[in-house]
């Protein structure tokens, strides 16, 4: 294992994570840990722990009606009462399936009089209330066949029917199912449907969702079409203004500003089942982690994380990496 690798310990293998860049999320055993995106613990009764669920009051009538015009329900307390769970003590949302986060952003300027105002990342229990129709400061989880919003103190507000998985990037959650996506919009409510006919593979860009089918060769949701060729692909990640693909040997990018296709790149690995974006960083995971930072002269460096296999799952989390070991009590953190 590379000394830049550091364990944390849980106390059972974790299968669903998400990040918001500054706070960590971690699903295990009936209930949601929370760390830094560093790895040090929050402290469990903090605002930043999402709390057990409980029965709340009906929905008002209307509630949960989609932008797509599809009838689903809002529960207002993150299930009806005596929903699954049933014969449980009182606890988590039962049986997450996905996590996922956008951070909480301000509006800064910089330190150059004349210059432009910045967006500044900040926690979200520092956020304030988003602005209406805003995810800022979001996390949303699937369970079931719903998907559930969780507010700024992490009481989740809301929940309508969807089968799939949260999926988060560029300041925005999707909802992703085996052939159709509905982008987050306010608590309770979808965007309007994206069929996705034969979904293989996406990666979240904002209010843009690209995308591979098993039927085809083409890359969707950009500016136009763009053949991948044949051959085997791994991850899809947007980072440093590219849409990245793992393929044998290395990786693909095409520009998220004009859809053209780059040069192919050669990478350590390939490929690999992860591709994530850690603040302007790319990242490919395998049995070792791999980065690339453009700004440094498109160098990879190459860190072991001494696995005999590909981990379970690869978050990013602000500067940082996390990877979960498949049936392993612990997670394992890299600084990037």
């Amino acid at each position: 294992m590379d000394a830049a690798v550091t364990r944390i310990d849980l106390p059972l293998p974790v299968r669903v994570a998400a990040s918001d860049g500054t706070t960590v999320w971690c699903a295990a055993g009936g209930e949601v840990l929370v760390h830094t995106a560093s790895g040090m613990p929050l402290n469990p009764e903090s605002d930043t722990r999402l709390p057990r669920t409980r029965p709340g009051p009906a929905a008002p009538p209307g509630a949960g009606q989609s932008e797509a015009g599809r009838t689903s329900r809002t529960d207002a307390a993150a299930g009806r009462s005596g929903e699954a769970g049933a014969g449980r003590a009182a606890g988590w949302v039962p049986g997450l399936r996905s996590l996922a986060a956008v951070p909480g952003t301000v509006a800064g300027t910089a330190g150059v009089p004349g210059t432009l105002p910045e967006t500044v990342m900040v926690p979200r229990t520092f956020a304030g209330k988003p602005s209406a129709g805003t995810l800022a400061g979001t996390v949303a989880g699937t369970a079931g066949d719903r998907v559930y919003w969780f507010g700024s103190a992490g009481e989740p507000i809301a929940g309508v029917r969807f089968d799939g998985r949260a999926m988060a990037g560029g300041g925005e959650i999707w909802a992703v199912g085996d052939d159709r996506a509905c982008r987050l919009a306010a608590p309770g409510r979808l965007g309007p449907p994206v069929e996705l006919p034969g979904l293989d593979r996406c990666a979240v860009e904002g209010e843009r969702l690209w995308w591979t089918s098993k039927h085809d060769t083409l890359l969707r949701g950009g500016p136009r079409e763009v053949d991948l060729g044949t051959g085997p692909r791994g991850g899809l990640a947007v980072c440093a203004g590219f849409l990245w693909i793992s393929v044998e040997g290395g990786l693909l990018r095409v520009s998220t500003w004009s859809g053209e296709p780059g040069r192919y790149m050669g990478a350590p690995a390939g490929p690999v089942p992860f591709l994530v974006c850690a603040n302007g960083v790319l990242v490919g995971a395998g049995r070792d982690l791999f980065t690339l930072a453009r700004a440094a002269g498109a160098a990879f460096r190459v860190i072991s994380l001494g696995l005999d296999a590909p981990p379970a799952m690869v978050i990013p989390a602000g500067k940082h990496v996390w990877a979960f070991p498949a049936d392993r009590p612990y997670a394992l953190v890299v600084a990037v």
